[in-house]
């Protein structure tokens, strides 16, 4: 058996990781995030089970992960959401009509009623948002997938408030005034 890796070679091991998820590069987050090899793992546990286990399409990921930013009030999520909603095929006005809360397709909008209820009162969800969701075509295992990018958005939110990590990658487009919902 050999020796446990000592602790900067598995930073090492989960930066590289993390870099390969990301496209080749380090955020400012990630590397706050390595101080802590904890801090680190948590994150990197988060964004492998939604990538390796959750049934939801990329693209309904990035939409709660834009729509918990925009409740929370999470720059930088919301950029970093933004950037990965573009990547799976939305336009940038439908990245700020998400993140206001106006989305066309009702099955989409009921889940993200369901995201933007938890966000807004510490996961707490009433059984009327619940039960459109699961009307909508949502199943239950689903519903608690979409609990993985919200815990995920939330914890980058509240580590970069914490860490006071800046902002290094484009900001989300401002919400225009009246698009709010």
């Amino acid at each position: 058996m050999s020796a446990p890796a000592q602790p900067q070679e598995s930073v090492n091991a989960m930066l590289a990781q993390v870099k390969a998820a990301s496209g080749g590069r380090l955020l400012a987050l990630h590397s706050d995030l390595a101080r802590s090899p904890a801090a680190l793992a948590a994150y990197l546990g988060l964004r492998r089970a939604g990538a390796e286990h959750a049934t939801l399409d990329p693209s309904v990921g990035a939409a709660i992960m834009l729509t918990v930013g925009a409740v929370d009030g999470g720059e930088y999520s919301q950029a970093i959401a933004t950037q990965l909603a573009i990547r799976t095929g939305m336009s940038p006005e439908q990245t700020v009509a998400i993140r206001a809360g106006h989305v066309d397709e009702a099955r989409t909008a009921a889940l993200l009623a369901v995201i933007r209820e938890a966000a807004a009162n510490a996961g707490v969800i009433s059984q009327p948002v619940w039960a459109t969701a699961t009307a909508a075509g949502w199943s239950d295992e689903q519903l608690i997938d979409a609990f993985v990018y919200m815990a995920l958005t939330v914890f980058v939110d509240y580590f970069v408030n914490y860490a006071g990590t800046q902002l290094d990658v484009p900001p989300a487009p401002p919400i225009t005034a009246g698009a709010e919902k």
